[in-house]
């Protein structure tokens, strides 16, 4: 993390922020399909289903975008993750984990090297899955219901790990390279209902493992300059 101070006024920056490639603030009116894309590379972000913005629910800023489990999702299209490092973090709010919640999607079918899913299990638990044939690795603390939880996966050098709330939860193998550019936040490809859910500040980063060891989640939205 890094500042800016400008005058009276101090502003939090991203060392990282060339390498965001998805950046959902969740803000905006209530009811609100219009879902912003904050990256210095904006995308085009098509909610389907009920999926919109809801003042009911945030982590920060007033508003998050909501899912009511019956086959709500967000789409886009971005770029390869290729074999490289990354990080995929978002806070989440689940009503029911253990009906099961896809935080993000990079499949566009089942059974592929080529694409991973960061998840909760119907275990209650955060999961990466990926591969043919498919492998789920899971965490090992339950998520609790209708609470705000930090989740993060990141790969670094060929080993993916998992983080609830900056507390390390899974660590497995992993160089495939993920090719697939169809990605859905809130639902797997093939929109199977899950719980419903809330997600605020989701940010994608390639190229960087910004998490290595156990952290202290954010305590503001992530910044965008």
């Amino acid at each position: 993390m890094s500042w800016i101070i400008t005058g009276t006024e101090k502003y939090e920056t991203d060392p990282y922020r060339s390498q965001v490639s998805l950046l959902l603030h969740g803000d905006g009116s209530n009811g609100s399909t219009t879902i912003v894309d904050s990256s210095p590379t904006p995308k085009t972000v098509t909610a389907f289903g009920d999926a919109q913005i809801s003042t009911a629910q945030s982590k920060f800023g007033g508003s998050s975008i909501a899912f009511d489990s019956s086959g709500d999702y967000l789409a886009t299209t971005g770029s390869p993750f290729l074999t490289g490092d990354f990080t995929v973090e978002a806070w989440v709010h689940v009503a029911t984990p253990s009906s099961g919640f896809v935080i993000f999607e990079s499949r566009d079918m089942d059974l592929t090297n080529s694409g991973f899913v960061f998840y909760v299990r119907s275990t209650s638990k955060l999961t990466f899955g990926a591969g043919s044939p498919f492998v789920a690795t899971e965490g090992t603390t339950n998520l609790s219901a209708n609470s705000w939880l930090h989740a993060a996966l990141v790969r670094s050098s060929g080993t993916v790990k998992g983080y609830l709330n900056g507390v390390e939860q899974f660590s497995v193998a992993n160089s495939f390279n993920f090719t697939l550019t169809s990605w859905r936040v809130g639902s797997s490809w093939n929109a199977i209902s899950a719980s419903s859910g809330y997600i605020d500040d989701l940010r994608i980063t390639k190229g960087v493992a910004r998490y290595t060891s156990n952290f202290t989640p954010p305590t503001a939205p992530f910044p965008d300059i």
